[in-house]
């Protein structure tokens, strides 16, 4: 049977009774500049370059390589934690313990540069019409995963609610995605540079999950937090640097084994109720009005082997037509795997995603 190559306006006709699940990849962030969001390393962005932030024959790098990660927190906490231990165990390492504690504070601000060097530093960066084109694509589903941790998504829905607010699309019936990330006050408290993450009340059901973390949520060891400009005014660097000398982590996952990133989505309430979410999503959604079929468009994302984790999600869930966005069918068998593992149960279905303008015409 010949595969239909569909057009992004034939995948919403063909879904327009359906509930809508988008899941976004990187090419979401690499469609608004590519140069800026080309996937790399952290740790391989970080020795790269006549002055790198980490060199090679470092021990920090060494360390890197002995434990077999590219995770920084591993190492600061590592760092951290041994130098403690070693003024128990050897008197005379007073040097030693200062120069682990030293590296453990370079390191933190290494992350902050490297994760912040090609990021855009204020929303404000963003021109109003390419969020109105973005928050265009957007719009149309009803609950969006992204595997992104940059701020691109999360800058847009901000944009998007405060125009929904002030009934912008009013009369917009494509409109249909509501804005809510999970997060809010505790309480009434409202003083707070910060608002939490509220995974056990059903007021704040989520529509936003960021599978693999974001970089202005962190992990308070207690609690989950969400750090906004609003409440603010600081720029990304400058929140993110503050929060690490508080031992205040970033909450994302860039690089790793699927197992590796696995274990840290288990291990985290946030990561873990979002991937929760995206395995049970059902055959079909009910609410007080109807019952809709659902469905799945993927963008972005070839699902890669570090990417099986999602994979995995995708095939215990119930959805049973799923949108597959590539550039030419010749692309089809990069997932090959994904369809074996669907076992012929669901329908795949494939788009032109050049069909898109996410922030501009293409």
């Amino acid at each position: 049977m010949e595969i239909q190559f569909l057009t992004f306006d034939d995948v919403m006709k063909q879904t327009e009774k359906s509930r809508r699940y988008l899941l976004l990849g990187n090419g979401f962030s690499m469609a608004y500049k590519k140069e800026r969001f080309s996937f790399k390393n952290l740790l391989e962005s970080a020795t790269e370059g006549e002055e790198p932030l980490i060199k090679k024959n470092s021990p920090i790098y060494k360390l890197f390589l002995e434990f077999g990660t590219s995770d920084f927190e591993k190492i600061v906490r590592l760092l951290e934690s041994s130098s403690q231990v070693l003024k128990y165990y050897n008197e005379d390492s007073n040097s030693t313990q200062t120069t682990m504690t030293s590296d453990a504070k370079s390191l933190k601000k290494h992350l902050v540069k490297v994760i912040t060097n090609n990021h855009p530093e204020l929303p404000t960066e963003i021109l109003e019409e390419e969020y109105l084109s973005c928050i265009n694509f957007i719009k149309k589903f009803d609950t969006i995963f992204t595997l992104n941790y940059d701020l691109l998504l999360f800058w847009t829905t901000m944009r998007y609610k405060e125009l929904k607010d002030n009934d912008f699309f009013k009369n917009d019936s494509e409109a249909r995605l509501n804005i809510s990330d999970g997060f809010g006050n505790i309480g009434t408290e409202t003083q707070n540079d910060y608002v939490v993450f509220k995974n056990d009340n059903s007021n704040y059901y989520q529509t936003i999950h960021y599978l693999h973390g974001a970089l202005h949520i962190f992990d308070n060891k207690h609690e989950i937090i969400k750090n906004t400009y609003s409440r603010t005014q600081k720029a990304l660097k400058e929140q993110t640097l503050e929060n690490l000398e508080k031992s205040i982590y970033p909450i994302f996952i860039s690089e790793g084994t699927t197992n590796q990133k696995l274990a840290k989505i288990i291990h985290n309430s946030y990561l873990n109720s979002s991937y929760k979410t995206l395995k049970t999503i059902p055959e079909k959604y009910k609410n007080k009005s109807t019952t809709q079929q659902t469905t799945l468009i993927i963008f972005g994302t070839m699902l890669k082997n570090n990417d099986e984790h999602i994979i995995d999600a995708i095939v215990k869930s119930q959805i049973q037509t799923i949108y597959i966005g590539l550039k030419s069918l010749s692309k089809i068998s990069d997932f090959a795997y994904l369809e074996s593992r669907l076992d012929g149960k669901r329908e795949l279905k494939y788009y032109d995603y050049t069909t898109i303008n996410i922030w501009r015409e293409i």
